[in-house]
């Protein structure tokens, strides 16, 4: 099969190294706009060389590509690749839009060839040795991916990664592919529950939280971070219903930096002329990873936290009236806000409970009242604040009872026992702080 590879990037060289090593594969053209990365190619080398990658598929050269470019333009180029008849190997993902992985998969049938997401971890031995020693995934009671590393010693020159116009986002899109296809290996088909982002820098995210489930009822998390402080941490650690625990290092015998990936991208380009020998009999997963990705953001962006990300000044609030007194049957509402606007100089009631009410309209009875304070400044007060008080921990605020407003909100502080000021030993001036929750 003759090989063209589409973009000189930092995967670029695990590809070639690949073609180089296989004995059914020839690389014959290679493409880049930037034209001091085709440098290597001298003339007498047998490897055309090209700036424009329409020209180089319309050479005659090439039976396949590999597209080793920024996620935003693979869509473009590995449709030109099919409309002119030849084999895609596109690295992960396929796509950025679902849609367009949709359009690329029709456009393969309809012309006959074939279309590859290239997923190294997948192909990595210790996950590979980790899928046999699990067997059976309904053995399995929960499933865990870590997927760290610091992307600035892994880019290079390539500023792309950090764009989110050309990237399409951050960890999410860049190692979210490879860890939920590691991860599907073993435990088959993901439905996404929740994603949360954070620590986002220009719109690109350098964390994430994924939270899926598999078919069979299997619960997965896929932690991705970009910002490690050093070195690399990249597993799956899979507990079983017997109690048992298996983990997959996948850096685990490698010693070098991301010396791993040459055994993967090897095996990527024999799977790559194993499943074009298929024909039709191939369907590529690409697009499921693909909807998982999109999913995660329309999920994770919608959402108001942010990993790693403060939000607010931290808020202090005096004492100006303690209170002392508990109820059983008080009768509260928590209304529906999870957060309330507070003037500089506002006073409001402080109220602890044990009813943990969480939703519009639940009940609140169980109350202690520690009293009123004066807050210092304009603040934004909001469910999950903890509330602090001379280094002393409160509880965390639950949210909002509107039985007295306008002349004051109850603020609803979540406990593990019902207590008044005379319990913490407040005072009269004293200062408590709203602290936000960063996670």
């Amino acid at each position: 099969m003759r090989i063209g590879v589409i973009g000189l990037g930092v995967i670029a060289p695990y590809f070639l190294r690949a073609i180089e090593d296989d004995e059914h594969l020839t690389l014959t053209a290679v493409c880049d706009r930037n034209e001091a990365k085709l440098a290597d190619f001298s003339d007498d080398s047998g490897v055309a060389t090209y700036t424009d990658h329409r020209e180089l598929l319309a050479s005659g050269l090439v039976d396949a590509v590999v597209l080793t470019l920024p996620n935003a333009v693979h869509a473009e180029v590995a449709a030109d690749a099919l409309r002119a008849g030849v084999h895609v190997c596109c690295e992960k993902p396929m796509t950025v839009h679902l849609a367009d992985a949709h359009e690329l998969m029709a456009l393969a049938r309809q012309s006959g060839r074939t279309l590859f997401t290239a997923f190294h971890r997948r192909y990595n031995r210790n996950v590979a040795a980790l899928r046999l020693g699990v067997g059976d995934p309904t053995a399995i009671e929960r499933l865990v991916c870590r997927y760290s590393e610091r992307i600035e010693e892994h880019t290079g020159s390539e500023a792309w990664y950090l764009d989110q116009d050309l990237g399409g986002g951050g960890c999410v899109i860049d190692n979210g592919p490879n860890a939920l296809d590691a991860v599907r290996t073993i435990v088959g088909e993901l439905e996404l529950i929740d994603a949360t982002i954070g620590d986002v820098r220009r719109g690109v995210e350098f964390c994430a939280e994924l939270e899926l489930r598999s078919a069979s009822g299997v619960p997965v998390t896929v932690e991705l971070d970009w910002a490690l402080p050093s070195g690399e941490v990249k597993d799956i650690t899979v507990y079983g219903k017997d109690g048992s625990v298996r983990s997959a290092d996948m850096l685990a015998g490698f010693p070098g930096f991301k010396s791993s990936l040459d055994h993967e991208y090897a095996a990527i380009m024999a799977d790559f002329r194993h499943v074009v020998s298929l024909g039709d009999a191939y369907t590529d997963a690409g697009p499921d990873i693909v909807a998982l990705v999109e999913q995660a953001y329309a999920i994770a962006r919608r959402k108001e936290p942010r990993l790693r990300m403060p939000s607010k000044r931290p808020t202090v609030a005096r004492l100006v009236k303690l209170l002392f007194h508990r109820r059983d049957e008080r009768g509260m509402t928590m209304s529906p806000w999870l957060s309330r606007c507070v003037r500089q100089g506002e006073l409001h009631e402080l109220v602890t409970t044990t009813d943990q009410p969480s939703r519009p309209g639940d009940r609140v009875d169980a109350v202690g009242f520690l009293g009123f304070a004066e807050f210092a400044t304009a603040t934004v007060v909001q469910r999950g604040d903890v509330v602090v008080c001379n280094g002393q921990r409160i509880g965390t605020v639950a949210g909002f009872d509107e039985c007295h407003w306008p002349n004051h909100y109850n603020i609803l502080i979540d406990t593990e026992r019902v207590l008044t000021a005379e319990d913490l030993n407040l005072q009269v001036g004293d200062p408590l702080q709203f602290l936000e929750t960063v996670r």
